[in-house]
């Protein structure tokens, strides 16, 4: 998620949400590891999402979307480590 989220950057997550929409930032889990991604598209219940530096990113383009349950919060806050 260069350039706004860095390695050994923190993020405050809320666990709890109502809804999701296209733009949110959230933290997911995939293969064991957890990965923070905006939200570009939502269809069928299905996540389409990407990193902000799209030319480096491995995402939804990579690996197809993902679903609700593999879904950890949406990200309210970055905090610079």
């Amino acid at each position: 998620m260069l350039p706004n989220f860095k390695e050994g950057d923190y993020v405050l997550v809320l666990k709890i949400y109502f809804s999701l929409k296209s733009g949110d930032v959230i933290v997911f889990e995939r293969n064991g590891k957890f990965l923070i991604k905006r939200i570009e598209q939502i269809t069928n219940g299905k996540y389409f999402v990407a990193g902000d530096n799209r030319r480096l990113s491995k995402d939804s383009r990579h690996f197809g979307p993902i679903t609700k349950e593999q879904i950890i919060g949406k990200v309210l806050i970055k905090i610079q480590k």
